[in-house]
């Protein structure tokens, strides 16, 4: 009997296959490969591994190798993604705390106040009003920011005005009230987006069979269970470096759209010294 696997030979279309995420990939692999899903996986390091391979996760008292899908697909890590991802939120927090002492400066110095009074148009605004949370948890977080933030704002107009009117002593007032309290909850958020946004980006891991072998592939999510409607040959514009991984490509009716999944050459992507 051939193996599924045999080159040459196109991916079956009469099989039930697992398609699951990775970074921006919609990836696919036949589910008769697959053994179990494992959500949240950790594994233990091992040294001089290949950078894909993170370590090894126990499997009912086995050891197997845990493959990072998104490093063997040349993306970056999840991790890698979400500390970039904190970091810039961190610089956003700090914007807000020089913004207060700029706004502090000017009151003290009676000069024109030059900070952006629209909580829309600074970077944090920006990146606010566009950003789309991937888990209810982690939208309902994000929605204290919106008092807080437009709160902090409005105060350099309110500032203004009493400059305005030669109240300098009341704007100074108004200031330390807000630090005390707006900024201080504005603060204590971006503090916790941390922890919110790690806990949100968990991970799947796939426990595979190949030649006999287990492995472990940590995926984004997993999507569904289906056959394809139709297997296409490869096709090369769809963001994967090594194409050589890519068997062919599944079309699937998705909420009257077509998605295109990606169906990985499981061997291929196993193959380390290839």
């Amino acid at each position: 009997m051939e193996s599924m696997y045999d080159s040459g030979i196109p991916p079956p279309s009469d099989i039930d296959y697992i398609v699951f995420t990775s970074h921006d990939h919609l990836l696919a692999l036949p589910y008769c490969d697959v053994i179990q899903i494992v959500d949240s996986p950790s594994s233990t390091f091992l040294p001089h591994m290949p950078q894909a391979i993170r370590g090894v996760i126990d499997h009912i008292g086995e050891a197997i190798p845990l493959i990072d899908t998104r490093i063997r697909l040349s993306e970056k890590s999840r991790k890698e993604e979400v500390d970039d991802f904190v970091k810039t939120f961190m610089l956003r927090k700090q914007d807000h705390l020089n913004w207060i002492e700029n706004l502090k400066n000017s009151v003290n110095k009676d000069e024109i106040i030059t900070v952006q009074k629209d909580p829309h148009q600074c970077a944090f605004g920006k990146w606010y009003d566009t950003y789309v949370p991937h888990t209810l948890k982690l939208a309902s977080y994000m929605k204290r920011f919106d008092v807080p933030h437009k709160a902090i704002h409005y105060l350099a107009v309110q500032a203004e005005k009493l400059l305005q009117e030669g109240q300098k002593e009341q704007a100074r007032t108004l200031i330390e009230k807000a630090e005390n309290e707006e900024l201080i909850r504005l603060i204590e958020l971006f503090d916790g987006f941390e922890d919110q946004m790690r806990q949100s980006y968990r991970e799947y891991a796939l426990i595979i069979v190949n030649n006999g072998r287990k492995f472990a592939l940590a995926v984004d999510s997993i999507k569904y269970f289906e056959k394809m409607d139709e297997i296409v040959d490869k096709v090369p514009l769809l963001g994967i470096n090594n194409q050589r991984m890519v068997r062919g490509i599944g079309r699937k009716k998705v909420n009257e759209r077509t998605e295109d999944v990606i169906i990985l050459d499981l061997p291929v992507f196993l193959d380390f010294e290839g």
